[in-house]
């Protein structure tokens, strides 16, 4: 397996300067860091929708609260201080921020993009972002810094054009990792968080799936799930450590790796299934794998109290960690989130199934349906509140719970 690591692109050949930015729908004061219990970024303040905190379903059900439109996209939402953001495709105001109590409009913004699939990453009163349009082999992704009050755009910067044609754009949400933003660009990028500055950027074939940063080996590493291979970097250097092939037909990589114990999981569907390798050693070395309809397009899993869970062969699964076989599988479901021991999985259609886990099975508590169809994207939980979001641009917020 070759270790050769991409060539990096120059500082100067990156760097540009702030964009004038519109002036926003309603501007208020917005609270300088997130508080304790917000949903900051893509799949929850760990990363990987897993929330300990306690969390008891209401009685009679979860209820719905509001439901508005936001523009078509498969993003997901970020809820901090009492604020929903989430980006969106097409020509008008596609970055948007409503209050997380109502859904009233609190601010928009247009940001160029013909879609609408990353997540914004929010701290200390920025929002992070990642947009494409055209092909990904020909027009450069560009990096968004903006603030979180107002919309208006702080930086933005150009990011390494993909090596290899896909029909999709990016999709992977913006990292946020101690200074640094770190991306799914070209071979990863990773850019200063105060100004945009670029640290390191390589060229190469990006995936869908957002960084996964990580320890391994005793140091910080980001692994990127491009559109034919992992990419293993350290996270301050981006000096490539490990690279595994993974081709699937169409470049679709878009589900999250999953890394424990110096292991890294990967799954996919497009020709490909779901294999874990161990990463403790000078090369990976795979310890099982399951071939083509054994994975998933999209859905991402998540390790959790020694058992590792993920969306394959049509179904929510349990896998024995040691040999990759499924221990029990849940038919259905496009995204999962563990909040406070309560497994909450969105369907497709639009229904939302609640239950308890463990590697013995599933048992459902409740069932409920949204109201509209056609939901890919993860939903995000904050304050007792869950948000979902379908493609053709519907939000909706249930009270599922009392506030942690």
């Amino acid at each position: 397996m070759s270790l050769r690591p991409s060539p990096s692109l120059s500082r100067r050949s990156l760097l540009r300067g702030a964009g004038a930015g519109l002036l926003p729908i309603l501007s208020s004061a917005c609270p300088a860091a997130p508080a304790t219990g917000d949903w900051p970024c893509f799949r929850g303040p760990n990363h990987n929708g897993v929330l300990e905190v306690p969390l008891t379903l209401r009685a009679g059900g979860p209820v719905k609260l509001w439901e508005v439109e936001a523009g078509r996209g498969n993003a997901s939402m970020a809820v901090v201080q009492g604020r929903l953001y989430t980006f969106g495709s097409g020509m008008g105001s596609n970055l948007v921020c409503l209050d997380a109590a109502t859904g009233r409009p609190i601010w928009s913004r247009r940001v160029e993009t013909h879609y609408g699939e990353s997540t914004p990453s929010v701290e200390n009163g920025r929002l992070y972002l990642l947009a494409s349009f055209g092909s990904p082999s020909r027009m450069p992704p560009v990096a968004y810094c903006c603030d979180a009050a107002t919309g208006n755009v702080l930086w933005k910067r150009e990011l390494p054009v993909s090596t290899g044609a896909r029909e999709y754009g990016h999709a992977g949400s913006p990292r946020l990792w101690e200074d640094l933003v770190i991306l799914n660009a070209g071979g990863g990028a990773a850019l200063k968080k105060a100004t945009g500055e670029v640290v390191w950027a390589h060229q190469g074939f990006p995936g869908l799936a957002t960084p996964v940063v990580s320890h391994l080996q005793g140091r910080p590493c980001a692994a990127l799930f491009g559109g034919d291979r992992l990419i293993v970097r350290e996270a301050r250097s981006g000096r490539e450590l490990w690279q595994i092939p993974w081709k699937t037909e169409l470049a679709v990589n878009a589900c999250d790796p999953i890394v424990f114990d110096n292991k890294i999981f990967l799954c996919s569907e497009y020709g490909r299934g779901r294999a874990l390798y161990d990463l403790g050693g000078s090369q990976p070395r795979t310890l099982w794998e399951y071939g083509q309809g054994r994975g998933s397009s999209f859905s991402s899993g998540f390790y959790h109290g020694g058992t590792l869970y993920c969306f394959a062969e049509n179904g929510f699964n349990c896998l024995d960690a040691a040999t990759g076989q499924s221990r029990w599988r849940e038919p259905g479901g496009v995204s999962a989130l563990l909040i406070g021991g309560t497994i909450i999985v969105s369907h497709s259609n639009g229904g939302l199934q609640f239950g308890r886990i463990s590697p013995a099975g599933f048992k459902t508590l409740t069932t409920i349906e949204a109201g509209f169809r056609d939901v890919k994207a993860v939903p995000a939980y904050a304050a007792g509140r869950l948000y979902l979001r379908n493609e053709h641009g519907r939000i909706a917020c249930f009270q599922i719970g009392a506030p942690a």
